[in-house]
């Protein structure tokens, strides 16, 4: 990590930081998609422990990385808030259009 002089320094790793996390946010929620296309049963969209065991997980990564781990649980849950309030759009889109080819 870069030790940085200035405002302008500061927000040049900023930035960086940025360009690397967001094709990866972007990545995360192709996988969100899938599981709207996959699963089966609306009710499952929205999975408890699931959104618990993700949270329990990188909070144990930020802790191996000395970080602040309710930043990153902060971040997550809304994270997952967000990607389930899409994962319910795709399970609609998709189970609504397997009804209208069925007909």
């Amino acid at each position: 990590m870069k030790q940085c002089q200035n405002m302008d320094e500061v927000r040049a790793e900023i930035d960086r930081v940025d360009r690397l996390i967001v094709p990866l946010l972007l990545e995360r929620l192709t996988y969100i998609a899938q599981a709207g296309h996959i699963k089966g049963d609306r009710d499952t969209v929205r999975d408890q422990w699931r959104i618990e065991d993700v949270v329990s997980k990188v909070k144990a990564e930020a802790e191996k990385l000395d970080g602040n781990t309710g930043y990153i649980e902060d971040i997550y849950r809304h994270l997952i808030e967000w990607s389930i309030a899409h994962e319910f759009v795709v399970w609609d889109d998709v189970n609504a259009e397997q009804k209208r080819t069925a007909r």
